[in-house]
């Protein structure tokens, strides 16, 4: 890895939302029309999104349809389950109208995981509010 590619992960790392300028936009980011998958359910590419406009599906197919889980926003991490356990992707993402988000490969997320404890504290908020999602709907099913 470079010094000045490096850096920037770094600065990512330390700064987070602090650290998203123009370079870092110019970087990593992209942008993704309405209806653009994503992520698809079952495969093994490692990419980590995360949202700074728009919102996304998480769905997962069942039977022929897709069901939506839940809705997500900017400032979430999208893909980060598979990155932490090396699993296939469980479910399918798609955006909701368009979306601009930060897109890391698994080696530069690594770094940036590594890099500051925010992070693991970001991950664990992210989770523990999906986790609470899913319960009220479970609860509602009964």
């Amino acid at each position: 890895m470079q010094e000045k590619e490096y850096n920037d992960i770094m600065k990512i790392g330390f700064q987070a939302e602090e650290a998203i300028d123009e370079h870092i936009k110019e970087k990593f980011g992209r942008e993704f029309p309405d209806k653009t998958i994503l992520i698809k359910e079952g495969e093994t590419k490692q990419e980590i999104f995360w949202l700074l406009s728009g919102e996304v599906y998480i769905t997962r197919k069942m039977e022929k349809k897709y069901k939506v889980l839940a809705t997500l926003g900017s400032g979430e991490l999208i893909g980060e389950m598979s990155f932490f356990d090396r699993s296939v992707r469980s479910a399918t993402v798609i955006t909701k109208g368009p979306v601009k988000a930060l897109v890391f490969s698994k080696e530069d997320f690594a770094d940036i995981f590594r890099a500051s404890p925010q992070w693991t504290k970001r991950f664990l908020t992210s989770l523990s509010c999906r986790i609470r999602l899913m319960i009220e709907k479970l609860i509602k099913l009964q």
